[in-house]
């Protein structure tokens, strides 16, 4: 086997992050994770897409060329903290710098709050702020790989960086915006205010219509003047409810950027009831258990209007 282009650690071994590790290895690239903590399910899981098991966030950091960090909106922070504690603690021998890619849904002030803290506690770290377009990665019948968007920005330039950065920045298809920290997280809050937006707004249309008893009309007039929007709106609502309760916290980042970088103000308080419909969302998820019975649209809005209903019996 050749020799690795470069060693990645990926914080965490999600669905996305399991996603972009498989196609790094694919592409001759060492990629580590911290598992310690995690189920054995997710050790199993890396393994199996032969992800390297760490036990601390020392030695990931002290192994690793880069740093890839996919978390929850919610642990974006404290993730980034993680990471520049420990490199205070130790001293790493590479003589090239330490990228850590911040690739969550945050702000643009979000954003600017970790550079701000990475500037302070581990300015020697190059910090490039990121987003990430689209699902995971997957191997194609035809032998490549589709992949999602990777919108970067920042001083550091992931092309240029000295391990490997022209052909790591082209495996991750990114796209490199310009120097400003905060413009690759706030691509990806008004790319993702569109989808999601649209996907709560959905929920909700389908439910009243559910409980008016016209749920079927209303699909059969989307199907003759708006058979597109049916698709995505259902599309939409069936693959949320696992996903929700990463949404919650970046439904608020999206109010945010819209109301610190757009000037929307009070209106972008939108979002902040977007985020306690995908909180209810995710209420629904965990007190069923998971999210079996809500793969078709039927399941899912019925699973909504059951949590209605009992809560509606307790007031």
């Amino acid at each position: 086997m050749s020799t690795p282009l470069a060693t990645v650690g990926i914080l965490s071994i999600g669905s996305m992050g399991i996603g972009i590790a498989k196609l790094l290895v694919a592409n001759n690239y060492r990629v580590l994770t911290n598992a310690s903590g995690r189920s054995s399910a997710t050790e199993n899981r890396a393994k199996e897409a032969r992800v390297e098991l760490v036990g601390t966030d020392s030695e990931l950091v002290a192994q690793s060329d880069y740093i890839l960090s996919i978390v929850p909106p919610r642990d974006a922070v404290a993730t980034a903290a993680r990471i520049q504690d420990v490199w205070k603690e130790q001293k790493r021998l590479s003589k090239s710098p330490l990228y850590y890619l911040d690739l969550n849904a945050i702000s643009p002030t979000t954003a600017t709050q970790i550079a701000e803290s990475f500037k302070e506690k581990a300015p020697e770290i190059r910090l490039v702020d990121g987003g990430i377009i689209g699902g995971p990665p997957a191997p194609t019948s035809g032998g490549s790989w589709k992949r999602p968007g990777i919108p970067l920005s920042g001083p550091f330039p992931l092309h240029e960086a000295p391990v490997s950065g022209e052909h790591f920045a082209s495996t991750l298809y990114s796209r490199y915006l310009g120097p400003r920290i905060g413009s690759a997280s706030g691509l990806k809050c008004c790319f993702a205010s569109l989808a999601k937006g649209l996907t709560a707004l959905g929920i909700q249309a389908y439910s009243t219509a559910a409980s008016l008893d016209v749920l079927p009309a209303l699909q059969d007039y989307l199907d003759e003047y708006n058979p597109q929007a049916r698709s995505k709106i259902e599309g939409g609502i069936t693959s949320c409810p696992v996903k929700a309760y990463r949404w919650v916290e970046e439904m608020n980042q999206i109010g945010d950027c819209f109301a610190d970088d757009g000037g929307w103000n009070e209106q972008a308080r939108i979002f902040r009831q977007i985020s306690g419909l995908y909180a209810e969302l995710a209420k629904v998820v965990e007190e069923r258990g998971g999210t079996d019975g809500m793969e078709k649209v039927d399941g899912a809005i019925g699973a909504l209007q059951e949590v209605e209903e009992l809560e509606q019996d307790d007031r």
